[in-house]
C-alpha cells in the first residue's frame, strides 16, 4: 500500500493528495522501522519507513494547492524520531552532503560527451540563478523528492495559513530534538517581521514553548529584530514578545543595555504593559546573574564612583523595573552587587516588595547588608497573615450567606402568602411593604458582594438567578399593589416590559436550571403579559395588532394551566381565569376557529393580576451562568476612509463561557439612527475552546455609516444570545415597547413577525461601544468609451 499511496500524492485531483498524504502518516506511523530499499546507479541503500515518508511529505510542501500545503505542513509536526540528518534538510535549500553519494558511472573518456582521455574533475556545467550546476558530478541525490528547504518554503508561503501550518510543525519537531529547535529560533525570530499578526503571534508562542525547555541565546540580528517587534500596535503580540525574552539571554553587557533600554521605551509608551514587563525582568535577572556586574549597574542606575548619587522617586516605573531586574539575581551576584547599591535602593525594597507582588525572590532579605537592621526586620516580617485572611473570607462569606437567605425568606412569604382579608386597602400595603424590604435585601446582597476579596468565588452562579428573579418578584409587587390605576400608564407598561425581559433574561443566561424553575419563569412571564394588556392604551394600534395579543395571551394561559396541571400544581388565580374564558367562549354568539382564542375582558385580566401568586424559585443543582467578555474592539483604519455605498468593516473579539449552542450567539449593532442590526457571526470566527467554551474572532463585521465629512459618531456592539420566546409574536413586541412608536405601521410588524429573528428574544451578554471618526470617500467609476468627460 505504501508505494501505491506515495504515487497517489502526485494525482491530479486535490482530493486524492489529500486522503494520499494521510496514508503514508498513518502506514509510517504503524511501521516505523519498516525497510525501505532505494537501488539508484548501482548503489543499493536502506533506510527507515518513517524516514523516507517524512521525506515524501516534505515534497508536498512544494505542492499546488494551497489546502495540501497546509496540510503536509500540519502532518510534519506529527512524526517523532525522525534522523537528524533529514529534520536539518528541512531548514536548507542546498542538499547537504549527508544526503549525497558516490556513483561509479564507468570512464568518462569513453563515452558520453567527454570523449577522449580523462584527466580530473568534469568542468562541465550548466549556468542557473543560484551559480553553476556540475552536471557530470560524481554524487547525486539519495532521495529524489528530498527534504531539501521544506519548512522554509512554508515560512515563506504566500498564505498565513500555511505559514501557521509551517510554524506549529516546527513547535512540535523542536520538542523531541534539541539540535532542530537550535536552528529554528533563527527562522521563528525572523517571523516577526510578518505581515500577518496571527503568524507574528503563531511564531512567538513556539519561541516561548522552545525557551521552556533551553534557554534561548540571542544573537545581536536577533535582539534587534525581537526589540523591533516590541512597538507593535497589538497589546497581543508586545506581551508575547516580553515572554520571549523572559526565556532567552544574550551574552554581552552591551546587549542587556540596549535591552533595558528598550523595556523603559516600552514602559513609558504602553503603561498597561507594566505587569508582563516586570515579570520579563524577574526572568532576565536570573537568566544573566553572570552578565550583570558592577559597571553595569552604575550605568543602569546612573552612579557615580565620585558622588554621591540623588536618591531615586520610589513611584518611578522605570526604576521599580531597574531594581527587579537586580534583586532577581542569584544570591552570590546580589551580595556583590551590594556593594556598589546605594542604601536608599534597600530601604525601598520593603514598600516596591509589597506593591509589585511576586516580583522578588523569597530571599529577598538575605541580600540586605547587616548594616541596614531595620530593613531586614521590615522584609522578615509576613506581607499577609493568612488566618486573618482566611478569617475575613468566612466572615464575608457568612454575610453573603445572611442576605441571600433574607432574600429567600421575603420570597418564601410572597410565593406560599394566603389571601388577606381586610379589603383591597391593606392587601396593597403589604405588597408595597413586601417590595420595599425585597428591594432593601436586593441592596444588602449587592454591597456585600461587591466588597469580595479578589481572586475568590464567595457567590455561587446559582444564588445569582435567585436575586435577578427577586428583582422581577419586587416589579410584580408594585404592579399589584397599582393595579386599579395603573391602566393606560407609560410607566406601568415599561414596568410590565422589564419583567418580561427580565425574566428571559435570567433563563437564557442560565445553564442548569431544573424544570421547576423553568416553569416558575413561565408563570410570571404570563403575569408580565396580563400586566402589559391591561395598562396599554392600545386604540393608536390596529384592531388586528389588538387582536392577536388578546388572543395569544388566551393561549398562552391555557398552555401554562395545562403545564401547571400535569406537575400538580393548581393556582386559583389561573384555574379561575381560563374557567372565565370558556364561558366567554361558550357565551359567544359567532363561534370561531380553533385556532383563534376570544378576547378576555380587562375585568378578568385586573382579577387576574391582584390576585397572582408566583412559584417558589429555588435552584438545585449545578448552576452557570452565561459570560463573555470581549479583549479588543477595533476599526481597521484610523482614520476610517470609506464610501457610504460600501460597508466598514469592524473588528470584534471577545471570549463566550457556558454557551451551548454556538447557533445562539449574535452581535448586534446599534447605529446612531438607532437602527438595530442583528448579524449571526460566521462559523470560522467561532472556535470551540472547550466545551461551551468559545471564541470569537471576527475581523469583518459590515456596518453601514451614512454621514458627512468629518463627522465622528458612535456605534454600539453587542454580544447577545438568541432565546426562543413563549409566544414570539407578543414577546417580541412587548419587550421592545419602549421603542415601538404609536405610529407603528402594523403591516411592517406582521412582515417583520414571519421572519426567523422575530421569533427570538436577544439578550446581551456584553456590550462594546466605538467612537468614530468618519472621512467618506466619494466613488468614482474609471470612465470608459461610453463615458462622456
Amino acid at each position: 500500500m505504501y508505494d501505491e499511496c506515495v504515487v497517489a500524492t502526485k494525482d491530479d485531483f486535490e482530493q486524492v493528495r489529500l486522503v494520499a498524504i494521510e496514508l503514508v502518516w498513518a502506514i509510517s506511523s504503524a511501521y516505523p522501522e519498516y525497510p525501505v530499499v532505494i537501488e539508484k546507479y548501482e548503489t543499493i541503500e536502506t533506510i527507515r519507513l518513517l524516514d523516507d515518508a517524512f521525506v515524501k511529505l516534505c515534497d508536498m510542501v512544494n505542492d499546488s494547492s494551497v489546502i495540501v500545503r497546509q496540510r503536509a505542513c500540519a502532518i510534519l509536526g506529527r512524526y517523532r524520531d525522525v534522523k537528524h540528518t533529514f529534520l536539518s534538510q528541512t531548514f536548507s535549500k542546498q542538499v547537504m552532503s549527508n544526503l549525497r553519494r558516490f556513483a561509479h558511472r564507468g570512464p568518462r573518456g569513453k563515452s558520453g560527451r567527454n570523449r577522449g582521455h580523462y584527466s580530473g574533475p568534469s568542468k562541465t556545467s550548466i549556468p542557473t540563478p543560484e551559480g553553476d550546476a556540475d552536471v557530470e558530478s560524481d554524487e547525486f541525490r539519495l532521495l529524489d523528492s528530498g527534504a531539501a528547504g521544506a519548512f522554509v518554503h512554508g515560512l515563506e508561503d504566500e498564505y498565513q495559513e500555511v505559514r501557521d501550518a509551517a510554524i506549529e510543525s516546527i513547535t512540535e519537531l523542536s520538542i523531541g530534538s534539541t539540535e532542530f529547535a537550535a536552528k529554528a529560533v533563527d527562522f521563528l525570530v525572523d517571523m516577526f517581521n510578518d505581515s500577518s499578526d496571527r503568524v507574528r503571534l503563531c511564531a512567538i508562542r513556539a519561541l516561548v514553548a522552545i525557551g521552556d525547555r533551553s534557554l534561548i541565546h540571542l544573537t545581536e540580528e536577533q535582539l534587534s529584530i525581537a526589540l523591533s517587534a516590541m512597538k507593535d500596535a497589538s497589546h497581543i503580540v508586545r506581551e508575547g514578545i516580553y515572554s520571549f525574552l523572559a526565556v532567552s539571554a544574550v551574552a554581552q553587557p552591551e546587549a542587556l543595555t540596549k535591552l533595558m533600554a528598550a523595556m523603559k521605551s516600552s514602559l513609558d509608551k504602553y503603561p498597561d504593559d507594566q505587569m508582563p514587563i516586570y515579570r520579563a525582568l524577574m526572568a532576565l535577572g536570573l537568566s544573566h546573574s553572570d552578565v550583570i556586574n558592577t559597571a553595569f549597574v552604575r550605568a543602569l542606575l546612573g552612579i557615580s564612583e565620585h558622588y554621591l548619587s540623588r536618591e531615586a522617586r520610589i513611584d518611578d516605573t522605570v526604576y521599580a523595573g531597574n531594581v527587579i531586574l537586580l534583586m532577581n539575581t542569584d544570591l552570590p551576584t546580589r551580595r556583590d552587587l551590594a556593594l556598589v547599591l546605594p542604601d536608599y535602593v534597600f530601604s525601598h525594597l520593603p514598600y516596591l516588595r509589597d506593591k509589585y507582588r511576586g516580583c522578588f525572590p523569597q530571599d529577598l532579605v538575605r541580600s540586605v547588608p547587616f548594616e541596614l537592621e531595620f530593613v531586614r526586620q521590615m522584609l522578615e516580617q509576613p506581607r499577609d497573615d493568612p488566618t486573618i485572611a482566611q478569617l475575613s473570607l468566612d466572615d464575608k462569606r457568612r454575610q453573603i450567606s445572611s442576605a441571600l437567605a433574607n432574600i429567600r425568606n421575603v420570597l418564601g412569604l410572597v410565593c406560599d402568602r394566603e389571601e388577606l382579608r381586610g379589603g383591597d386597602g391593606v392587601e396593597r400595603s403589604w405588597q408595597i411593604e413586601m417590595a420595599a424590604l425585597l428591594a432593601r435585601r436586593i441592596g444588602e446582597f449587592e454591597q456585600d458582594s461587591t466588597n469580595t476579596i479578589a481572586g475568590t468565588t464567595v457567590v455561587q452562579q446559582a444564588d445569582h438567578a435567585v436575586v435577578d428573579y427577586a428583582r422581577a418578584i419586587e416589579l410584580m409587587l408594585v404592579v399589584q399593589s397599582r393595579a386599579a390605576t395603573m391602566l393606560r400608564r407609560q410607566e406601568h407598561v415599561d414596568l410590565a416590559s422589564s419583567i418580561m425581559l427580565g425574566l428571559y433574561k435570567i433563563e437564557a443566561r442560565s445553564v442548569g436550571l431544573d424544570p421547576s424553575c423553568r416553569l416558575a419563569l413561565v408563570y410570571l412571564r404570563l403575569f408580565a403579559h396580563a400586566a402589559w394588556l391591561h395598562a396599554h392604551s392600545m386604540a393608536c394600534y390596529d384592531s388586528r395588532l389588538v387582536e392577536r395579543m388578546y388572543s395569544e395571551f388566551a393561549l398562552r394561559a391555557k398552555r401554562t394551566e395545562q403545564v401547571l396541571r400535569d406537575r400538580s400544581v393548581h393556582p386559583s388565580e389561573l384555574v379561575d381565569l381560563v374557567q372565565r374564558q370558556s364561558q366567554q367562549q361558550a357565551k359567544s354568539t359567532n363561534p370561531q376557529p380553533a385556532n383563534d382564542q376570544p378576547k378576555l375582558s380587562a375585568e378578568s385580566i385586573l382579577a387576574f393580576i391582584a390576585r397572582f401568586k408566583p412559584l417558589l424559585f429555588s435552584p438545585v443543582g449545578h448552576c452557570q451562568l452565561v459570560s463573555a467578555n470581549c479583549s479588543k474592539t477595533v476599526i481597521a483604519r484610523r482614520p476610517v476612509e470609506f464610501n457610504h455605498i460600501f460597508p466598514l468593516h469592524l473588528s470584534l473579539t471577545a471570549s463566550l463561557t457556558w454557551v451551548a449552542h454556538r447557533s445562539k450567539i449574535v452581535v448586534v449593532v446599534t447605529l446612531p439612527t438607532n437602527e438595530v442590526i442583528t448579524l449571526h457571526p460566521p462559523p470560522s470566527t467561532l472556535k470551540p475552546l472547550s466545551p461551551m467554551h468559545w471564541s470569537l474572532e471576527w475581523d469583518e463585521i459590515p456596518v453601514s455609516l451614512p454621514l458627512s465629512s468629518g463627522e465622528s459618531t458612535a456605534v454600539g456592539l453587542t454580544i447577545a444570545l438568541q432565546h426562543a420566546a413563549d409566544m414570539p409574536w407578543s414577546d417580541s413586541f412587548i419587550v421592545k415597547s419602549a421603542m415601538v412608536p404609536d405610529t407603528y405601521k402594523i403591516e411592517s410588524y406582521y412582515k417583520a413577525a414571519g421572519n426567523i429573528a422575530r421569533r427570538h428574544i436577544c439578550i446581551p451578554i456584553a456590550v462594546a461601544n466605538l467612537s468614530i471618526g468618519v472621512n467618506p470617500v466619494e466613488f468614482k467609476p474609471p470612465p470608459s468609451s461610453f463615458t462622456r468627460i
